[in-house]
């Protein structure tokens, strides 16, 4: 996922068509009585994992609740652990990859092993850390219906645990509470409307592609250090068809819980991002028109929200104001950064106020005094990644970040 929204043209635009959207389809049914394109039994879901033993379980248990464990493939990539056995025992496939060659790399030999395209109508391909919800397939398999229809995106949803005081380890799942709820809300649901199709990213945590469409994806190209954003493009680049979204296909996705892993995830998302920009370049079409405004207003946010706090300080040392122009006299009239400061900071808070009650978390609102920080380092972050892609190679290789291990206290997990 890209940088946290802010109030800008993209996303009133791409709410405007959320809007649209929802009132044209209010109501409306598959109603024909046509068997479904796609059933349960057509689809095989494919998890990547790389030391998963803690996380694994869960996910595993969530699917066998929705679908037999013969249809689950594992694609354990240079596990030392006990992945392979974990999922096994499970009743699950599980393909023992060495040495560890990568996410992509996983992935693809897993389908090819299993001759997935050839046995299969649809692939899920899901994140070791997820746990899908029992709804999934019952919104999402009739998207497939659509016969354009390529891909479906996945709605991730932050993993929330029950907790008594804010702590540190869940500041990162509340951001990504309201980062998700906005970016889904504001751009996703409107970007993979029938009549728009310019869905940039599938997230690779539960998304399912139809293997009519996946057997021209090119999912292990070279340099890459992450694949969700690069088989999107394939579907897009190659015309394979629309990305389909419904915010009822649910999967929930485990967040950083460190600092640290919170850094490296969020850098080697965007860094594969930029690769992915590089390797498909810029084509005509209404996905670049549509990507290339997206880009253009989030290098502009995060620019200025990296420069506001110095021109605060600046400001509070000199008295200088700064320049800006005004639009309704077309002139530059000089404007105090603490005001502009501000006026930053409410309108992040009052995003945070908003979600926090659509999401019927108050905690929210005492997270959300933290949440410009994590905005400056995302900007930081987007930045650092588009001159790293510039020349850094990646091979796809990966480390799990450390996994949250439930200690029962009073009959609590905590």
């Amino acid at each position: 996922m890209v940088l946290s929204a802010s109030l800008g043209i993209n996303i009133i635009f791409w709410c405007t068509i959320g809007v649209i959207r929802f009132v044209s389809e209010f109501g409306s049914r598959n109603a024909t009585g046509a068997l479904p394109s796609v059933r349960l039994a057509d689809v095989a879901v494919v998890i990547p994992a790389h030391n998963e033993a803690i996380a694994l379980p869960k996910c595993i248990a969530a699917l066998k609740q929705i679908i037999p464990a013969r249809q689950i493939y594992v694609a354990s990539d240079g596990s030392r652990d006990a992945t392979v056995a974990i999922a096994r025992a499970a009743g699950c496939r599980a393909l023992d990859i060495q040495p560890n060659g990568g996410k992509a790399k996983a992935i693809d030999q897993a389908i090819r092993h299993y001759r997935l395209c050839d046995r299969y109508k649809a692939v899920l391909i899901q994140d070791a850390d997820s746990e899908i919800d029992q709804h999934y397939f019952r919104h999402a398999l009739p998207l497939f219906d659509d016969p354009g229809v390529a891909a479906v995106a996945g709605h991730v949803l932050s993993r929330w645990r029950d907790h008594r005081w804010p702590s540190i380890d869940m500041l990162f799942a509340a951001y990504r509470t309201r980062l998700y709820r906005i970016l889904q809300t504001a751009f996703q649901y409107g970007q993979s409307w029938k009549w728009t199709n310019v869905t940039y990213i599938a997230p690779g945590f539960a998304s399912m592609y139809r293997t009519d469409a996946l057997r021209f994806i090119d999912i292990t190209a070279p340099g890459l250090v992450i694949e969700d954003f690069n088989m999107t493009f394939e579907v897009q680049h190659k015309r394979l068809g629309r990305v389909a979204y419904s915010p009822l296909a649910r999967c929930s996705s485990e967040d950083p819980f460190t600092l640290n892993d919170y850094r490296k995830q969020v850098q080697r998302w965007y860094l594969g991002f930029w690769q992915t920009v590089w390797r498909h370049g810029i084509w005509p079409s209404r996905f670049w028109l549509s990507l290339g405004g997206l880009l253009t207003e989030l290098m502009v946010i995060s620019l200025f929200a990296l420069a506001l706090p110095f021109a605060a300080i600046f400001y509070l040392a000199t008295g200088i104001e700064i320049p800006a122009i005004s639009l309704n006299e077309l002139a530059v009239h000089p404007v105090s950064p603490l005001g502009l400061l501000a006026l930053f900071l409410a309108v992040d808070y009052s995003l945070t106020f908003v979600v926090a009650v659509i999401e019927c978390r108050p905690s929210l609102l005492v997270y959300g005094l933290a949440f410009p920080f994590i905005r400056l380092l995302d900007a930081a972050l987007f930045l650092r990644a588009l001159l790293k892609s510039l020349s850094a190679k990646s091979d796809g290789r990966w480390i799990s970040p450390e996994r949250y291990v439930p200690v029962v206290l009073d009959g609590r997990k905590t």
